[in-house]
């Protein structure tokens, strides 16, 4: 699995986790819903940036690599 897969499945995960909707877990982080949705596809977003990292450790207390991390 790449990188970038894993990624998209730790996000995906980690809303359904924390029981938010895709609605409330995109305002978490700072994109759309429709790039929310791409990430759980399992793609990026063309304007991701690296501001999702940092909602991700505010929001979610974890560190940056953990979101790289395989289940």
């Amino acid at each position: 699995m790449t990188d970038e897969e894993i990624f998209c499945n730790n996000i995906k995960r980690l809303r359904e986790k924390h029981k938010l909707s895709k609605k409330e877990m995109a305002k978490k982080l700072g994109i759309s819903t429709y790039s929310l949705r791409i990430i759980e596809e399992g793609r990026f977003p063309e304007k991701l940036t690296v501001d999702i990292f940092g909602y991700l450790m505010d929001e979610f207390k974890i560190l940056p690599s953990e979101i790289f991390a395989e289940s």
